[in-house]
């Protein structure tokens, strides 16, 4: 019989007692669950989705760039090799965004002008955005828990709002995504062991990017530095050498927006006010930055600036120094403690430094828009000092997640109350106009033209009286008042504001092609050939002047001209049936029908009901011996409600 040999342990080794697992209890099933990062993105982009949830019936602000940058630009209505070239070589409103106006483009593609569909891509970029400050802070050693903490806040905070729910901010938010994108690279350059390289040049490649989204991606480089402060990298050649790419990038971008900037003439606002009030400004708008981060009130789209060339600041201006001097002395004091506080202003400071209109540029002196990078070292510095104290004081866990808790409620609140505000036209600019009534007359001009456009003229009327008490030489408000003049038949109303317009400017092709039409209307055909004549010669796209001159063509005995006029137009307008009809007239009363009856035709196609057109058809087939044509043709138009008379129906039987 075999015997099975068992096999014995040698006799110098010591049978090993199993190491007994700690009993897995509800707390660290609880804590394993709160640190779960994937569990945490999903709570982060849920409650940030919820925030923005207004966007998806926010209409296009037109009032307020929407429509340069979308609506009217043309760039964007076709991606080809041509229209990519000119993204990337023009300007749009003195910016210069082609990675933006190229995701314009594909929207168009895809889903035509959608407000919707540039809204929810908006929102997307955001929850990308906000996920991003997730990673980075877990890239700064923040655990889970308190990296989520901070990356909602983040992603809820009233002062964020503006570059998600205004369609034309997509540069914010994109040069925001390479932005944060380029930081996580260059985290993971410092962090993975062995250093790799390649994460330095994605790094770069990202805030390449950045700076096609939105030249101010240029503060990049030196929040790069204060990352290394952060990390307590050795100064070291090395340290420097890497960075030299990416400051040379920050140089020739900024080189370049200076000159824009100062192409389309933005920045005049340094020749109204002198360096020392831009300083004060400068100083005033770090210290509202920081505040409105724990309290987000006062809120606006527009923010004037809070006194004239030559006036005296408030006193809160002149004081705002102080505070920036406290803050620097607090950042120097916790230094000693340890250079996380200190690398959250640093962060903040640096990030904000071009935005301050220190070297002033555009309507206001501070934007809600301006502080989504900076925050980011803010809401560092909450999870940071959150997981610390935690730390060292377990008794008081409850009290600080309370007060979290209160401050992401009370920002959601906030936030989402904001995100209505940017609905439309009316609600942004009375939110403005609310908060500052008597400050600046732009608020009740954007208003008034959002009434126009939705044919609300008697509002619009109101606003734009009081955009002209305020600002009395406001010469495109002057023009849009006289329109509601012409258009309610008050032609001496419309006659003064449209002389007055052509006195303050008179390089305006607008102002002489409205008072032109005024002379059109009182029959004052050499005036108003005078005055259509010089708007056309300084700008040959005022389509409307070319109708209005065709018209006084065409009462001068011109009908050559009248024709030629009415063509240009059309280039413009092609489907406007009232004008084809005009054309088809004057070859009608010339005698020439068979020019006559294909422009009818047009015009027919455009408004198959509307009698008049079809009339004139049968008379102009009458005439070229087309009786049958011409005898369909004046049944419809009996039928369709047209004078016909019985004889006429007779001769063509």
């Amino acid at each position: 019989m075999d015997k099975r040999i068992k096999s014995q342990p040698p006799a110098n080794q010591k049978k090993r007692t199993p190491v007994a697992k700690p009993p897995v209890t509800k707390a660290s099933q609880s804590n394993a669950l709160i640190n779960n990062p994937l569990l945490l993105s999903f709570v982060i982009l849920a409650l940030t989705f919820i925030v923005f949830l207004p966007v998806f019936t926010s209409e296009f602000l037109t009032t307020w760039d929407d429509k340069t940058y979308i609506l009217d630009n043309t760039m964007i209505r076709s991606i080809t090799m041509q229209s990519v070239k000119e993204m990337f070589s023009s300007q749009v409103g003195g910016t210069y965004v082609p990675l933006p106006l190229l995701s314009y483009a594909i929207e168009y593609k895809l889903f035509g002008y959608s407000s919707v569909a540039f809204h929810t891509t908006n929102l997307l970029i955001h929850l990308f955005c906000t996920l991003f400050v997730f990673m980075i802070l877990r890239g700064l050693h923040l655990k889970p828990l308190f990296a989520a903490i901070g990356a909602l806040i983040f992603g809820i905070h009233p002062m964020g709002v503006e570059s998600v729910a205004w369609v034309t901010e997509r540069k914010d938010l994109l040069y925001t995504f390479f932005y944060l994108a380029s930081l996580i690279a260059y985290l993971n350059y410092l962090n993975k062991k062995p250093r790799s390289y390649k994460y330095l040049f994605i790094s770069l490649g990202l805030f390449f990017l950045a700076l096609f989204s939105k030249i101010q991606a240029v503060s990049l480089p030196l929040v790069l530095l204060a990352i290394d402060f952060y990390m307590k990298r050795p100064i070291k050649i090395n340290l420097v050498i890497e960075k030299i790419p990416f400051f040379i990038l920050s140089l020739i971008f900024g080189i370049a927006g200076i000159f824009i900037l100062q192409h389309v003439g933005a920045l005049k606002i340094n020749e109204l006010h002198t360096l020392s009030e831009r300083l004060f400004y400068g100083a005033y708008t770090y210290g509202i930055y920081l505040i409105k981060f724990i309290a987000p009130f006062g809120l606006s789209a527009l923010y004037p600036y809070p006194a004239k060339t030559g006036e005296l600041l408030p006193v809160i201006f002149y004081l705002s120094p102080l505070l920036v001097a406290l803050v620097a002395f607090a950042t120097y004091k916790s230094y000693r403690r340890g250079n996380a506080i200190p690398f959250g202003i640093l962060f903040f400071t640096l990030s904000v430094i071009f935005l301050l209109q220190i070297f002033g540029a555009g309507q206001g002196f501070m934007a809600d828009r301006y502080t989504k990078i900076p925050y980011v070292g803010l809401v560092f510095i909450v999870g940071w000092w959150s997981q610390q104290y935690i730390e060292k004081h377990q008794d008081r866990k409850f009290m600080v997640f309370s007060i979290l808790a209160f401050f992401v409620v009370f920002f959601m609140i906030l936030g989402f109350q904001r995100v209505r505000i940017w609905k439309n036209g009316e609600t942004l600019w009375t939110d403005v106009i609310t908060k500052y009534p008597d400050k600046d007359s732009r608020p009740f001009a954007c208003r008034g033209i959002y009434y126009k456009e939705i044919n609300e003229p008697d509002k619009a009327l109101k606003d734009f009286n009081r955009d002209l008490e305020l600002d009395p030489n406001d010469v495109e408000i002057m023009q849009f008042r006289g329109n509601i003049y012409f258009n309610k038949g008050k032609d001496d109303s419309a006659y003064a504001d449209y002389n007055r317009a052509v006195k303050i400017r008179q390089d305006n092709a607008l102002t002489f092609g409205n008072l032109g039409a005024i002379y059109v209307r009182r029959n004052q055909y050499d005036s108003a050939l005078y005055n259509l004549n010089k708007a056309l010669e300084m700008d040959t796209t005022q389509h409307f002047s070319y109708a209005n001159r065709a018209v006084v063509y065409g009462a001068l005995g011109m009908p050559d001209k009248s024709v030629s006029d009415f063509k240009q137009f059309l280039k413009s307008n092609p489907n406007d049936e009232r004008v084809l009809f005009s054309i088809a007239m004057i070859y009608f009363n010339k005698g020439e029908m068979k020019e006559s009856i294909p422009w009818l035709n047009r015009a027919i196609a455009i408004k198959p009901g509307f009698a008049n057109y079809i009339w004139l058809r049968s008379m102009a087939y009458k005439q070229l011996g087309d009786k049958a044509n011409a005898l369909s043709d004046a049944i419809k138009a009996k039928d369709l409600g047209q004078s016909v008379p019985d004889d006429y129906l007779q001769s063509l039987q």
